[in-house]
């Protein structure tokens, strides 16, 4: 048999890319020659939009990424792209864009899907002394705090992580959230409309916006962050594949399989359940407390949550014979639960393990 040698492993190149990608369900990096009246979406879902009106364009005059943006300055102007139904989020997800505002209306309308049911609608609301932003769903309205700058450059997120709703202004989260689990979004029902309100002339934005992307399934960010230097990643890149030995055997290259993340293992455990909670864990990555609810009953709490709630994991238990461990996944992307039987009784397990794949 021919020797393998490890030095011999090689990487064959790679290719930079977004790990969630498979998530974004609209992507406008909204590149263009100056007034041109089309623009091109870079998800793999590749949507039509479609420009409404004589006062939306993509314009050279500013940009954040590249060297143009969508320029809408008033009127009925705006861009739309037909409602589906994975465009709405039922679980976590992240609405951003980069936001040059010059309104003076009352409610310039960033996003809406103008619907008389089920309406999301993002307005640049002002008050007696500055613009914040306003969010309507259901008939429910919810006032931001931060000041929106106008005549400048910032990012703007609106993100759903669990029942929670944050808006972060340039990676700074508003003091402000909202608790709402509800369907965001625009399905078979409504389009989506971005920079104006269908039927209001009076509340159109006025302004640019540049690189607009919507992932749904995930919240992007759940904390204070550093906002984007560089446009949106456009594809996938190599992130999500699986490395293979090459032709010749001789080093590794890229292959077409995906697993859906960069790491295999989201979390490890093992821990001594005939032990007080607060000393049970033995060894682990990713968890940061076990929760015992019981003989032979533990939930097993990760550091840092999955991205969505779609795991699976293995376990096992060393101590006694005719023993059986049951798996069930709590409704959370949070943890994980663990029961332990022996004979069909429950039973705290002195050495049991569990590794969670996940993403």
């Amino acid at each position: 048999m021919k020797e393998f040698k490890l030095d011999k492993i090689k990487a064959t190149g790679t290719t930079l890319g977004d790990l969630h990608f498979p998530k974004v369900r609209l992507l406008l990096p909204l590149d263009g020659s100056n007034g041109a009246t089309a623009t091109s979406d870079s998800s793999n879902d590749n949507r039509t939009i479609t420009f409404v009106g004589s006062d939306s364009e993509i314009s050279t005059a500013q940009s954040k990424f590249g060297e143009s943006s969508l320029s809408i300055t008033g009127g009925s102007s705006r861009i739309t792209t037909p409602g589906t139904s994975n465009l709405s989020a039922t679980g976590d997800f992240t609405m951003e864009v980069w936001i040059y505002n010059s309104s003076t209306s009352d409610y310039p309308c960033l996003i809406t899907n103008g619907a008389s049911s089920n309406e999301l609608s993002l307005y640049l609301a002002s008050t007696a002394s500055n613009q914040i932003l306003r969010m309507w769903n259901n008939g429910s309205v919810t006032n931001f705090s931060t000041t929106l700058p106008q005549n400048q450059w910032y990012h703007f997120a609106l993100v759903r992580s669990g029942s929670t709703v944050k808006l972060y202004v340039n990676g700074t989260a508003d003091s402000t959230t909202r608790s709402d689990s509800g369907t965001y979004g625009w399905g078979s029902q409504s389009n989506l409309h971005i920079g104006g309100y269908p039927t209001r002339t009076d509340y159109n934005f006025e302004g640019y916006l540049d690189d607009f992307r919507l992932t749904v399934g995930t919240a992007r960010y759940t904390t204070n962050f550093t906002p984007p230097t560089t446009a949106h990643l456009t594809s996938a890149g190599d992130v999500n594949k699986h490395i293979v030995v090459n032709s010749d055997a001789d080093g590794v290259a890229i292959g077409t399989g995906g697993i859906n993340q960069a790491r295999i293992a989201h979390a490890w455990c093992n821990w001594d359940g005939t032990q007080a909670a607060a000393s049970m864990i033995d060894g682990s990555y990713n968890i940061s407390s076990i929760t015992d609810s019981g003989t032979g009953d533990y939930t097993l709490n990760f550091s840092t949550a999955a991205s969505d709630a779609n795991f699976a994991a293995t376990s096992c238990g060393i101590g006694t014979t005719n023993q059986s461990d049951v798996l069930c996944r709590p409704s959370s992307a949070s943890a994980i639960r663990h029961f332990s039987r022996h004979n069909g009784s429950a039973y705290d397990n002195p050495d049991a393990a569990i590794i969670v794949f996940g993403n």
